[in-house]
């Protein structure tokens, strides 16, 4: 949900290895309504969002372009994010996500692509509805 600056985040569905059909039954088990509720999804997953999509789902493929995850964390940045207490798989990812170091240990403005499936959803969602950045900006 979004409310001005605050973002507030609820960790509904965290497991691997689903099929299409699985995930489709699951979040209508958790209350998804088709046709009504937005699902972002990762662009490079064309096949998994055309068969939900198929079975119903408004689900749109997450914006993404050269150098999106730095831009998406930004543009997250830019809020205040708030995580629900039963949401512990996405608050260990907050808790653990890091950047990483240069030579001398100095952050580096790249992230290590580790605890992040929760906060990759996260900013799939915010920067595909919220970030709207212009071809120029994602494509330069």
């Amino acid at each position: 949900a979004i409310s001005g600056t605050d973002i507030y985040l609820n960790e509904l569905l965290y497991m691997t290895g689903l099929t299409n059909s699985d995930i489709a039954r699951m979040v209508v088990d958790l209350g998804v309504r088709r046709n009504y509720d937005e699902i972002f999804a990762d662009s490079a997953e064309p096949k998994s969002i055309e068969d939900l999509r198929r079975a119903g789902f408004n689900i749109k493929p997450a914006m993404k372009g050269e150098d999106s995850i730095r831009k998406g964390i930004d543009k997250m940045k830019e809020y205040n994010i708030h995580i629900t207490k039963h949401s512990v798989n996405l608050i260990k990812e907050f808790r653990n996500y890091s950047w990483i170091s240069d030579k001398t240990g100095n952050p580096t403005n790249k992230p290590i692509d580790a605890f992040n499936h929760g906060i990759d959803a996260s900013r799939y969602g915010i920067i595909t509805k919220l970030g709207r950045p212009t071809p120029i900006d994602f494509f330069a």
